[in-house]
């Protein structure tokens, strides 16, 4: 009878070491997928209900989970709203790489401004959850977090290292825009995008672009 070699030993100990790395790739798409569902279910849920009355235990009952499984993803219900504004930041990141590499004051702004207006008519329903949050307009935003270090650098990017008291404020009017949409809601994506986009380039001083003969 032929023994089991070195070979079939190494093949063995392979075959059982990729099957621990599948089950870990599993069991990690798996969790994944579990706080996509319940970011998504959250969302519709704070849009529907509410920010103040929906709770974690309604989201968890919502899915079919303990409030454990939802906390394990989730601390608070301020982190699920957080993650849901991460697409926002990040694309403001990349509106203002895209600018810094433009020449000239007003094609920077004008760029920046018509992509903000974009993301927030896109994303409308989002100023709706946010503003039933009791906190989110108190709370501090601290100059290292990702979200302010983007601030900085809009701010440099649209007036310089030294903006003035006044062009300070026009910058802080334009950024709180958001906090505006709840009482917009009767407005039309397109109505909605030419009133931010042309209200932006007022505050900011920067002439809207000539509009196409009809």
């Amino acid at each position: 009878m032929r023994m089991p070699g070195k070979c079939t030993t190494a093949l063995g100990a392979a075959t059982r070491g990729a099957g621990r790395t599948r089950g870990r790739s599993s069991r990690a798409e798996q969790a994944e997928q579990t706080r996509q569902q319940i970011l998504e279910t959250a969302q519709r849920l704070f849009t529907e209900l509410g920010y103040g009355a929906t709770s974690l235990q309604r989201i968890a009952d919502e899915l079919g989970l303990t409030k454990a499984a939802v906390y394990y993803h989730f601390r608070a219900k301020h982190d699920i709203l957080h993650a849901a504004m991460l697409p926002g930041i990040h694309r403001m990141a990349t509106l203002l790489d895209e600018a810094e590499a433009m020449r000239g004051r007003r094609a920077r702004i004008a760029h920046v401004a018509a992509g903000f207006a974009d993301f927030m008519v896109q994303n409308r329903h989002i100023a709706v959850m946010a503003s039933t949050d009791p906190d989110g307009g108190h709370e501090k935003k601290p100059a290292t977090t990702e979200a302010g270090i983007l601030h900085t650098r809009a701010l440099s990017l649209f007036f310089g290292d030294h903006p003035t008291g006044a062009e300070r404020l026009s910058y802080h009017a334009v950024v709180s825009m958001p906090d505006t949409l709840p009482d917009l809601t009767d407005l039309t994506d397109p109505e909605l995008r030419e009133a931010l986009y042309t209200t932006m380039l007022r505050i900011l001083k920067v002439p809207p672009p000539p509009r196409d003969p009809a």
